[in-house]
């Protein structure tokens, strides 16, 4: 079961995912972007230690939090990746975008 939480802390949102982030759990991920992302311009910080799986569908949506930050000049950053999680950045190339501590 896929869950977020969002917190305002002054200069950034941080995100925290747990459970599995995948294709069943696209829509409502996607909703929360739009609600809570697109609507506030700060560097996003991205939780995923709770997060126990990640598909292509997941990785989509970290992309496009990635690009609606760009534009406005922000960053995005990820922290405490699994290591499954974690290889599947490695693989794809998106260490290279994301800054993953």
């Amino acid at each position: 079961m896929f869950k977020a939480n969002i917190t305002d802390e002054n200069d950034k949102l941080v995100l925290d995912l747990s459970g599995d982030l995948d294709v069943y759990s696209e829509e409502e991920f996607k909703s929360l972007i739009e609600d809570e992302i697109e609507t506030v311009n700060k560097d996003v910080l991205i939780d995923i230690k709770n997060l126990d799986y990640l598909d292509s569908t997941g990785l989509g949506m970290f992309m496009k939090i990635y690009k609606i930050n760009e534009q406005r000049g922000k960053k995005v950053k990820i922290i405490n990746p699994k290591e499954n999680i974690l290889k599947l950045f490695k693989i794809t190339d998106l260490t290279e975008i994301f800054e993953m501590v």
